[in-house]
C-alpha cells in the first residue's frame, strides 16, 4: 500500500511540474483550456466558451435527467466521473472550476497542486447565481457572453415579477422523503421566486434537512412540491400522514422535471417561470419568453 501511494504521488508531482511547461494563456492572462468539476460550470461554459477551450465537464452534463445542456458538449471534453487530481493534471488545464459543494479534501489537494482554480459560491439564491455568472465570465475572458446570459436571466424574472404582483402566495413544502428545503437553499429562493411562500422556511428550518411526518401534516401546505420521477410522489400517496393533507387529498402536487429543480445556472430562471406556471397558470403561461432581440 505504502510503495503504491508513493508512485502514486510521484506521477501527482511529475503532472505537477509539466503544468508549468503547459501552453500558454491567452492575452491578459485569460484561461485557454478550462476544466469543469461541477454541473453548474458544465452548463455555463457550454455556453460562453468555444467548444475547443473547454477540456473537461463532469459526467452530469450529458445526463438530461440532470444537465439543462446534454447533448450539446464537445465531444472532445473529456467527462470525468469523479474529481480525479492526477487526470485533472495530465489534462494541463489553465483554469479548474470548482464550485461551494465541491468536497473540501479535493480543494485542499487542488490547492497544493498548484492549478490555478476558480471556485462559485453564492448558489443558494437566484441573486447570488447571477454575481457567479458573471464572476465565472470575467475568470474565463468571456464577459460578453456571461452578460448575455445574465441578461436573459434578469429578463425572466422581472417579466415574472410583473405577472406575480399582486397574486396571492401559495404555501408550498418541498418534500423528499423525507427531506425538505428550509430557508438559505436553492430551491427554496426557486419557490419563492415562483410567487409562492416556502414553508420550510416558515418553520424556521435552514439547509435541506429531513422533516418528520406529523411536522409537515401540521404545517397543511396548499402544495407540494417533488422531483418528478423520484418516487417521491408515489411515497407521498402512500404515506400514513402526509397522504392525508389537503394538497395530497385535493390533487396539489407538483412534480418538476429534475434538471430545473438542480439547476444553479442561467436555467434557475426558466426554473422559477416553470413553477410559477403550475402555481399560477391563469397569470404565468407554461413557456417563458425567448431572449429578446438586441
Amino acid at each position: 500500500m505504502g510503495s503504491a501511494t508513493t508512485s502514486r504521488r510521484r506521477r501527482v508531482a511529475a503532472l505537477v511540474l509539466a503544468c508549468a511547461f503547459a501552453r500558454p494563456l491567452l492575452a491578459g492572462g485569460t484561461p485557454l483550456r478550462v476544466a469543469s468539476l461541477n454541473l453548474t460550470a458544465d452548463e455555463l461554459l457550454v455556453e460562453m466558451l468555444p467548444p475547443e477551450r473547454l477540456v473537461a465537464v463532469t459526467r452530469w452534463a450529458d445526463d438530461a435527467d440532470m444537465s439543462n445542456v446534454a447533448g450539446r458538449v464537445p465531444a472532445s471534453a473529456v467527462r470525468l466521473p469523479r474529481a480525479d487530481l492526477e487526470r485533472l493534471i495530465a489534462l494541463r488545464p489553465d483554469l479548474v472550476v470548482v464550485s461551494e459543494y465541491t468536497d473540501a479534501d479535493f480543494l485542499r489537494l487542488l490547492e497544493k497542486s498548484g492549478l490555478r482554480h476558480h471556485r462559485m459560491g453564492g448558489l443558494d439564491t437566484l441573486t447570488g447565481i447571477r454575481v457567479a455568472i458573471v464572476d465565472l465570465g470575467r475568470a474565463v475572458g468571456t464577459p460578453e457572453a456571461s452578460a448575455r446570459l445574465t441578461t436573459r436571466f434578469d429578463d425572466v424574472l422581472a417579466e415574472l415579477a410583473g405577472r406575480l404582483e399582486g397574486a396571492k402566495r401559495p404555501r408550498v413544502l418541498y418534500w423528499a422523503d423525507p427531506h425538505t428545503a428550509g430557508g438559505g437553499t436553492a430551491i427554496g429562493s426557486l419557490v419563492e421566486a415562483a410567487g409562492a411562500t416556502n414553508v420550510g422556511r416558515e418553520l424556521g428550518l435552514r439547509g435541506i434537512v429531513p422533516i418528520a411526518g406529523e411536522k409537515a401534516f401540521a404545517a397543511d401546505p396548499d402544495v407540494v412540491l417533488v422531483t418528478h420521477g423520484s418516487g417521491a410522489s408515489t411515497a407521498l400517496r402512500r404515506h400514513p400522514l402526509l397522504s392525508r393533507t389537503r394538497a395530497v387529498r385535493e390533487g396539489r402536487v407538483v412534480e418538476i422535471p429534475n434538471h430545473l429543480l438542480v439547476a444553479l445556472s442561467d436555467r434557475a430562471a426558466d426554473a422559477a417561470w416553470w413553477l410559477a406556471s403550475r402555481l399560477h397558470p391563469a397569470r404565468v403561461p407554461e413557456a417563458a419568453p425567448p431572449p429578446k432581440l438586441p
